[in-house]
């Protein structure tokens, strides 16, 4: 027969009302006692032991799975120079590095890239490198995952074939403001020089007409990051890195971009 239940042991003394009993443990307790023991013994076999299932393995799987929703550009020993890459790497400068390199490649808020002088190297990797993973201190973004490891290539190799073309021609001079803008106060004075800084700065991803291209149509009524004029001008300031946008803070200024977001205001709200 089994022990009865609430047996005393004996061995001990009651202290405030309590005694100590020897009682059967209850069998769903047991069953977990078991089972892990079972558990304990069998899981060491099948997780490092059988082919497939080690950590390893599922490293492996996990990497695989990042490689393709985020593949990497490979470096190269060396670029592309066929035809058809460096006309497309063209087209995908003009319209993305344009803005701050010029159409010519001279430089403006961005260096030469046509001269000797390569600040972060100058070889087809190095320059495929920056490409990829941008300057974040001087404001260039991360190409890389915007534009994808093929434009990012095409867009290198034709930097790279024109590296060198320009000599040790030095970016031109900013031009000094024009009177008119340097005088505060009159808002058609704001209105001329934001316009401009526009043009120069911001009309390569959002157009010359302010209707959108790489970037939003700046418009129309939509804002993804805010219309109200100091809105305007918080994401021209800080940028949208993850979209492509550059911080133009520390490039322009408060006084430029002040300008340039009453300018867009302007345009995106007429009275």
């Amino acid at each position: 027969m089994g022990k009865a239940m609430n047996e005393k042991l004996g061995h001990s003394e009651e202290a405030d009302g309590i005694e100590e009993y020897d009682n059967a443990l209850p069998d769903w307790w047991l069953g977990l006692f078991g089972g892990s023991i079972v558990f304990a013994a069998i899981y060491p076999i099948w997780h490092h032991g059988m082919e497939g299932n080690t950590q390893a393995a599922a490293y492996d799987v996990e990497m695989a799975a990042a490689e393709a929703r985020w593949p990497k550009t490979e470096m190269v020993a060396e670029l592309p120079t066929d035809a058809a890459t460096l006309a497309a790497g063209e087209q995908i400068y003009q319209t993305t590095c344009a803005s701050c390199h010029k159409a010519d490649l001279t430089g403006g808020i961005g260096p030469n890239l046509i001269d000797d002088t390569w600040i972060h190297g100058g070889s087809g990797p190095e320059i495929l490198a920056t490409v990829t993973n941008g300057v974040a201190a001087k404001g260039m973004p991360a190409w890389g995952a915007i534009l994808g490891p093929q434009k990012v290539q095409q867009a290198a190799a034709f930097v790279f074939s024109k590296k060198g073309t320009g000599g040790t021609t030095a970016p031109a001079p900013e031009a000094a403001p024009a009177p008119e803008a340097v005088a505060a106060g009159t808002g058609e004075a704001v209105a001329l020089d934001g316009e401009k800084l526009f043009q120069e700065n911001c009309a390569v991803c959002h157009k010359a007409d302010m209707t959108g291209q790489i970037g939003p149509n700046l418009i129309d009524a939509e804002w993804i990051h805010g219309g109200e004029l100091d809105q305007i001008r918080t994401t021209i300031t800080k940028g949208v890195p993850d979209k492509g946008m550059v911080a133009w803070g520390p490039i322009l200024g408060d006084e430029k971009i002040d300008a340039l977001a009453r300018f867009v205001h302007e345009k995106s709200h007429p009275q």
